[in-house]
Parts: structure tokens; C-alpha cells; sequence
């Protein structure tokens, strides 16, 4: 179901007591409704809206004979629910039919619930529960709506009865919207331009959407100034109508059919273009009333749609001046066209009326041609036609060419040929003499020719030179001390015999790490002003002049021969000024340590089975000694990488290294040998 409100309006409800005829004199609640007036609507067109009985509770009273209450039917929005209630007995014994009925639709248009209540069948109690939402579409019919029927709302308010004795309602957040006929105006086929005197068919299709039966229908559509109307060419659905025009107030109206809902009609007028203009607009308006309840009148529009009244112009004729060749042959319609704003193109109807052209002579002539457009206004275009001598081809290209030495060369490129007869003729160019030679620096020529189909030939000859690359020299290898300061362009130069200097052209590619030891390659180009490029690589090896290791590391470390006894004895180093020497030649400020580890027991050289000696060695240090667990790593020295490249690291000769044991179970006369690593860190902060 539609609504749209496009289109504001508003009426008035007044509610009076009257007694009506048959109805018992029971107070009835009446509703007069103002007739409608619409503002101008900007699209698709629908009525006039519609009043909302507000509320979120509905009761409706259905009353019977004697004005007995034989059924209510309740609906509660905020809860969805809705119920039916009929009570015990019959409705009313006159009525052999449904007396009353309800009928409720979803959404979407699907029936959810239905019950007819005959008005001559005693029925029993009951009640019927059921789900009513927003959007459902509620239709209540009572045979006698308009005096035993109410209507009100949960906070007490009863809305005036029904005219008619079939009402349908649209289940809103607000309330209950009732619903009507729905007329919608769509223009179904209208012009986008009349001509000037020309007529021109407007066509509309009016529609009841809504559920109501619509009647006293007319249609109204006020005929713009631009355009006269048509005495009787007005239809619906391609029928003549009884219409009126008033050439005052130029509105066109005659009375629409009643529609149920779904029907309508087709409805289509003349008009005939008299004042030419844009952009005019045009809308038709019905106004209807619903069958049954009379007492409001409802306005729908159509879009406004536009259109242009043009002037009935002369055509044009598009040609130009021709000029040509002896022998060429020659159309004279041949790139002329026609054009009407009317007729649109009409090329097709050129006339040459005369022509003075011999294409065999050199001469100026002329061509007139002539056009008629539907309407009858004749155009006339003269062009004036220059037959021309033959001319010799021309053949254009570089007079100059510079080229790189040893470059490929194309010596037809840039070249063309034309002949004002015969057009392109590059494919037939001949060369009659070339000397050049790209491997070798110098100024050479070539020599073209071409001739064209009246055997006239034309020569050109180019001057080409090659070009001498420039010249890059100095050092191929160079070796710099790690960290020394490099300047990569030192010893470089780069000279061309056209430019001269152009070393402050060099670019590098590359670069060097003075930090870092290793052979690095530099690649330098240069390009002189004709685009010649000369290359040169150069390596440059960073060598590593500094040392970190042992200066003077003695292969043995001897113990004194001792006497075997059952105490523990210390035996001093055979040497007592033994030493191992660091040398340092970085002068970084790093730390270093040295370290050593014993690795294993001493073990009889001649006897491998013998006892072994285990932690058999001390290191003393300003009078404190600590026995070195074999396999473990000790300190004996550390330094700092400074001005001082030795180190000497010596103990006093009962400081230091020592053999530190007990000597029963060993055997004499024989040795005992381990070994013992030295290991020299960096450690820097």
C-alpha cells in the first residue's frame, strides 16, 4: 500500500449530535470533512493525506439488533496482539449474510486472519487472539457501520462512526490511518519538444492504488500558454470523453469512471506549438472522493515533467571550398552534409543545381548546391573549386643528424615523401648515395630522391656526424689504510674534444667503507653534450693495518723437578720470569682479557695408567691463591687498547702459575703432562 506525502494538506473535523432516520435515535459521532486543496507537487504523484485516529489501543463495538454488543474486536500496538470476541447469540436475524466481518494483512500484503460473523446464525462465545504489527492493514465491515459501530481508542476518545459500511485501516506507530481511494498520475508518454504550428500527444495513466473504490473523479490539467489545445482530441482509454476547456483559465477537465482498486484509465490529448520556449512545464491534477463516504475530497498530482516549443528553422548546408589537382577526380557531394532542427539530418536530399568544374584544366570554378527541409523553406550554398597545376613531391626529414660512435643507425628514419597527386610516398624513397661510417668520428652525407606518378623527382640530401665519446682516466686501483679519509673523484678527470673539461660531470656508482676492510668497485660515467657516454671502473682496497692477538705466547710451561713425599708441596715454575705477551695495535680504547683453561689432570707420559693429577694447578695474586679446576677457565691478565701496543702479562716468581699437590702415589723419575689454552677476548664497554 502507498504513502507518500508530497503533497500537504489539512481539513478540519467537526463533530455534531444528530438523530438519524432507522437508526433507533441513538446519538451518532459524525465527520465533516473540508474539501481538499493541494500545493504543487515536485514528483510522483500521489493523493492528499490522510487523518490518524491516534491512539495505541482500539476497541471496535459491533452492535446488532436492538443495539445488543454481539462482538468487540481490540487492538493492541505496542503489544502486537490483537482480539476477537463474540458473544453468545445472534447478531441480527435480517442479515443472512456476513453482518459483520474482519480481515487483517501483514506487511506484505498476505491475509493473517479472517472472521465472518452471519447476522442470522446464533453463534457461541469465543475469542480469537492473533498478532497485529506496524504496517498491517486492517478492513472492518459492519452492514449497518454508520449507527452500530464504535469506535474508540484507550484513553477513552470515540471517534466519529463511518459513513460507509466497509472501512479499511494501515496499523501505525501513532494510530490508525484510514485508508482511501488512491489516485497516482504517471506520464506515460510525453514530447521532450513540439515544433512551432506542429502537434504533439500527451498520454497519462491515472491509477487507484489505495483499497477504497474512488468516485466523482475529474480530471484537471491546465494547457500551458506556449501550446493551444485541440478542440475534442481528449481520450480515455482511447474513448472520446465529455470534457470541458476553458480558454480563460486554459484548465482541461472532464469526470473519471469510479476505480476499485487496481483500475484506472489511459488518458491522452492534442496540443499544437505555437510560442516557441524552454524548460515548460505541465501537470495534471485529479481530484476524487472515497465510494461511500463523500464527505472529503482528495487531490493527486503527476510529476511535473517539461518540454521545448522550437522554431520551424531553415537548414543548413555544411560544405567547404575544395582544392585539388589536374585529372583528380572529383564528387560534388561527396564530405557535404544537411541538417533541420526539424527533419533532423537530411544529406540524403542535396541538390547540386550547377557546377563549373573541369577537372582536366587548371582553372577556378564553382559548385551550388541547394536543400529543402519538410517544411518547405529552400537553402542555397555556393563553394568556389581550385583545380591546381601538378607539383613536383617534397621530401622532409632531419637536414642534420648527430650520432654516437658505433650507434645503429637507420638512415631512412625521420624521412618522409608527399605528392599533392599521388599523397604519401615514403615507401618510395630511394637513397642515391650514403658514406656514412658510425665506427669512425667524422661528417658524412646521404643523398635521397623520389619520384612521383607524372615521373617528377625531387632530391634532399643530410649531413650526419659521429660524434667522438669523451675520455675518462685515473687511478684503476687504489688502497687506503682502514679508516683513512677517501675522496672517491680524487685522481679522476673527464675530457671531450667538443666540450673540453668535464670533470665536474662525473657520476659515481658505488661506495667505500673505510671502516670496514675489503676490495670495493667504483663505476664513474660521464656524458658529453652529444649524449656520448664513457665509463671507468676503479677498485679500491681498504686494508686492515691494525693487530689483536699474541705477541710472544711460550709453547711449554715447566715445573721443577720435586722430591716425593707424603705432605702437600708447592712446586714453583721452572722459569720463574715465564710470560705471555698481548700485542694491541688498534687503539680503540676496547678492554681485553686473557684467559686460560686447563685442559685435564696431568697424566704420566710413560705410564698413561698411573695415578693422574687433578686440580693440580694455582694462580696467586697479591698473596691470595685459588686452585684452577681442571677444564674450567681462569684469568691471569687484562688490558685496555690504548697508546701501549705490548702487554706483558708475569707473575712474581712465587706468584702465579703453580703446581699445588700432594705427591704420594706418584712415581719417580717419571713426567707429567696437560696443557692449558689460552684464549684472548675483546670485551669492549
Amino acid at each position: 500500500m502507498k504513502k507518500m506525502t508530497l503533497v500537504k494538506v489539512s481539513a478540519i473535523a467537526l463533530l455534531s449530535l444528530s438523530l438519524l432516520p432507522n437508526s433507533g435515535n441513538y446519538p451518532t459521532l459524525l465527520k465533516n470533512m473540508s474539501t481538499v486543496k493541494a500545493s504543487a507537487a515536485t514528483s510522483p504523484i500521489q493523493q492528499t493525506g490522510a487523518d490518524v485516529l491516534t491512539g495505541s489501543k482500539f476497541t471496535f463495538e459491533f452492535l446488532g439488533i436492538s443495539d445488543w454488543n454481539f462482538s468487540n474486536f481490540n487492538i493492541d500496538i505496542p503489544n502486537e496482539k490483537g482480539t476477537l470476541e463474540q458473544f453468545a447469540g445472534r447478531p441480527h436475524p435480517y442479515f443472512s449474510d456476513p453482518y459483520a466481518e474482519v480481515i487483517i494483512k501483514d506487511a506484505s500484503g498476505n491475509q493473517v486472519y479472517k472472521k465472518s460473523m452471519i447476522g442470522t446464525v446464533d453463534a457461541a462465545a469465543s475469542t480469537d487472539n492473533f498478532t497485529i504489527k506496524v504496517g498491517y492493514q486492517v478492513t472492518v465491515t459492519h452492514q449497518e457501520a454508520s449507527f452500530r459501530s464504535i469506535l474508540t481508542n484507550g484513553s477513552g476518545t470515540t471517534f466519529p462512526a463511518p459513513t460507509r459500511n466497509t472501512n479499511v485501516y494501515t496499523v501505525t506507530a501513532n494510530g490508525l490511518v484510514p485508508e482511501h481511494a488512491d489516485l497516482t498520475i504517471t506520464p506515460t508518454s510525453v514530447p521532450n519538444s513540439i515544433k512551432k504550428d506542429k502537434e504533439s500527444t500527451f498520454s497519462y495513466s491515472v491509477n487507484n492504488d489505495g483499497p477504497i473504490t474512488s468516485t466523482n473523479g475529474i480530471f484537471h490539467v491546465i494547457i500551458p500558454p506556449n501550446v493551444t489545445y485541440k478542440p475534442n482530441s481528449i481520450t480515455a482509454n482511447f474513448a472520446p470523453v465529455n470534457a470541458t476547456y476553458n480558454s480563460t483559465t486554459r484548465e482541461l477537465t472532464f469526470p473519471l469512471s469510479n476505480f476499485i482498486s487496481g483500475d484506472g484509465a489511459y488518458v491522452q490529448f492534442i496540443v499544437t506549438g505555437t510560442t516557441p520556449a524552454t524548460a515548460i512545464p505541465i501537470k495534471v491534477t485529479t481530484t476524487q472522493q472515497d465510494e461511500g463516504d463523500t464527505s472529503s475530497t482528495y487531490t493527486s498530482q503527476s510529476p511535473i515533467t517539461y518540454f521545448d516549443v522550437l522554431n520551424n528553422t531553415i537548414p543548413k548546408i555544411t560544405v567547404t571550398n575544395k582544392e585539388f589537382p589536374v585529372g583528380t577526380i572529383f564528387d560534388p557531394k561527396k564530405e557535404v552534409t544537411a541538417f533541420d532542427n526539424e527533419d533532423g539530418d537530411i544529406t540524403s536530399k542535396i541538390v547540386v543545381e550547377s557546377s563549373t568544374v573541369n577537372t582536366a584544366v587548371a582553372g577556378f570554378y564553382s559548385v551550388k548546391y541547394a536543400i529543402t527541409d519538410s517544411d518547405g523553406n529552400k537553402v542555397t550554398k555556393t563553394i568556389a573549386v581550385t583545380v591546381t597545376a601538378k607539383t613536383p613531391p617534397v621530401i622532409t626529414g632531419d637536414t642534420t643528424t648527430k650520432l654516437n660512435p658505433n650507434a645503429t643507425f637507420n638512415p631512412l628514419s625521420t624521412m618522409q615523401a608527399s605528392d599533392a597527386e599521388d599523397g604519401n610516398l615514403t615507401n618510395k624513397i630511394n637513397i642515391t648515395s650514403n658514406d656514412v661510417d658510425t665506427s669512425h668520428p667524422g661528417t658524412y652525407h646521404i643523398i635521397y630522391s623520389v619520384t612521383d606518378s607524372d615521373n617528377m623527382t625531387t632530391t634532399f640530401t643530410r649531413t650526419v656526424i659521429v660524434t667522438e665519446a669523451p675520455v675518462l682516466t685515473g687511478d684503476t686501483e687504489t688502497t687506503i689504510n682502514l679508516h683513512d679519509s677517501f675522496d672517491p673523484l680524487s685522481t679522476m678527470r673527464a675530457t671531450d674534444k667538443e666540450d673540453g673539461n668535464i670533470t665536474n660531470q662525473i657520476q659515481v656508482a658505488g661506495t667505500v667503507d673505510t671502516a670496514t676492510p675489503g676490495d670495493y668497485t667504483l663505476t664513474y660515467t660521464v656524458t658529453d653534450s652529444d649524449g656520448n657516454k664513457a665509463t671507468f671502473t676503479r677498485t679500491v682496497t681498504v686494508y686492515d693495518n691494525t693487530f689483536f692477538g699474541f705477541h710472544d705466547q711460550p709453547d711449554d710451561l715447566l715445573f721443577r723437578t720435586t722430591a716425593i713425599g707424603s705432605n702437600d708441596v708447592t712446586i714453583p715454575r721452572a722459569d720463574p720470569n715465564w710470560h705471555i705477551q698481548v700485542e694491541d695495535t688498534r687503539h680503540n680504547g676496547n678492554s681485553w682479557t686473557l684467559t686460560g683453561t686447563v685442559n685435564g689432570p696431568f697424566v704420566n707420559t710413560e705410564d698413561p695408567t698411573a695415578k693422574q693429577l687433578h686440580n693440580a694447578l694455582t694462580y696467586t695474586k697479591n698473596g691470595e691463591k685459588t686452585r684452577i679446576q681442571d677444564n674450567e677457565m681462569f684469568q691471569i691478565g687484562s688490558g685496555v687498547s690504548g697508546e701501549d701496543t705490548i702487554t706483558t702479562i708475569q707473575s712474581p716468581a712465587d706468584e702465579g702459575i703453580q703446581m699445588d699437590i700432594n705427591p704420594t702415589g706418584i712415581k719417580a723419575g717419571d713426567n707429567y703432562k696437560t696443557s692449558i689454552t689460552w684464549t684472548l677476548s675483546d670485551t669492549p664497554d
